[in-house]
């Protein structure tokens, strides 16, 4: 429709002259009335099974490669360098690319939740994307399913200054040392997704045979003496951890992990390191508060392409910018894809049976640290009650 036809509608609406479907009100909350009802069920058109999102060209190449992604859509506000929506011949399935980083994650999912083009209330959402893995968790080439997703949010004081009995410059808000819960959140520090559908996921995901790469690939991982850094690829279950920040070294390799162990009561493992996935998933999950999104029907997903810290074998500056070539970044999206595949096609081909009911809907809390969601199951992590910055 065009933009007079919306403004009309509006009008209409305001004046008391059109009423709101019927239809939509059912699959709304009761707090999303009025004109937001009247557009979404006037405009939408598209109402995919699955959308994969991935965060740059490198992660999409090999998902709009493998899947005939015929159509072409633009909407406002995705990013100016992937401005288009690719969906398959009957937009069952559609894929997004945000551009890298937090802000562009979180305005990009916001501008396709909310664009009355889609009907998103019963798609399931593949995050797909490469990421950083810790050698005492994993090996480049892995690719890990994430129930957790914890957000480096904290207090930072430059290393060469903070007192000399610190073990690091971080600490979390609220505090006054490392190892304190935070006394402040934000509230988008952990997000817990459907641990069932996650489960769903590594098995479908197992059952496919992943590349372990080039001889280089295998030689890179026995610099390492210890696995499951010298190991070959696998699917695993273990937790993703964002920052802006791409940060490198053994040192922040272990704060983040008591980072991570802190604000989850031990209930999370991180092993992969990467910048968006908080942001998509608070973008997302303000959709699933108005009844846009199903928030039980997300999964994270994320392939190893390199090692967060260097070992023994070179300094962390050499590691970075010299010539010790890790490589893992064609495996990494090579395994992606693998298992990725194994997921949309599960989705799309079981859809009447598995899917479209949501067999897999999730038994543990799902959502973010203030309950946003109002989800039934009791938080298992953190504390009952904490100030907000």
């Amino acid at each position: 429709m065009r933009l007079t036809s919306l403004i009309s509608s509006a009008v209409a609406l305001a004046s008391g002259t059109m009423a709101a479907s019927s239809t939509v009100s059912s699959m709304l909350p009761l707090k999303t009335a009025g004109l937001n009802e009247t557009i979404y069920t006037e405009f939408e058109l598209y109402k995919p099974q699955v959308f994969i999102i991935n965060m740059f060209e490198y992660e999409q190449e090999r998902f709009l490669e493998g899947y005939d992604l015929v159509h072409n859509i633009t909407i406002p506000g995705l990013s100016p360098i992937y401005p288009d929506i690719h969906c398959n011949a009957n937009y069952t399935l559609c894929q997004v690319t945000t551009g890298e980083g937090e802000i562009n994650a979180a305005t990009t999912l916001t501008a396709l939740s909310l664009s009355p083009l889609f009907d998103l209330t019963e798609t399931y959402w593949l995050i797909a994307g490469i990421a950083g893995v810790s050698p005492l968790q994993g090996t480049i080439g892995d690719v890990t399913f994430a129930r957790f997703a914890v957000q480096i949010l904290e207090y930072e004081v430059d290393a060469r200054e903070m007192p000399s009995n610190w073990t690091t410059g971080y600490f979390p808000f609220g505090t006054t040392y490392s190892n304190q819960y935070p006394g402040n959140v934000y509230g988008t520090e952990v997000f817990e997704l459907n641990e069932d559908l996650r489960d769903r996921a590594i098995e479908l995901a197992s059952a496919v045979e992943l590349s372990n790469g080039t001889v280089g690939n295998a030689e890179f991982r026995a610099l390492y003496d210890y696995a499951p850094a010298n190991s070959t690829p696998k699917v695993t279950a273990c937790d993703t951890l964002t920052s802006d920040t791409y940060w490198f070294g053994e040192y922040f390799d272990e704060t983040f992990t008591n980072y991570t162990d802190l604000i989850t009561n031990g209930t999370a493992t991180y092993c992969t390191t990467q910048q968006e996935d908080n942001a998509t998933l608070e973008a997302l999950m303000r959709a699933a508060q108005y009844g846009l999104v199903d928030f039980s029907r997300i999964i994270c997903m994320r392939s190893a392409s390199d090692f967060t810290y260097a070992d023994y074998y070179a300094n962390e500056t050499t590691y970075l910018f010299n010539e010790v070539s890790q490589g893992g970044s064609k495996v990494s999206v090579v395994n992606l894809f693998l298992a990725g595949q194994a997921v949309i096609d599960d989705v799309l081909t079981n859809w009447d049976t598995l899917y479209s009911n949501n067999t897999f809907a999730n038994t543990n809390y799902i959502g973010d640290m203030f309950g946003s969601l109002e989800d039934p199951v009791y938080r298992e992590w953190g504390v009952l009650s904490w100030g907000t910055a």
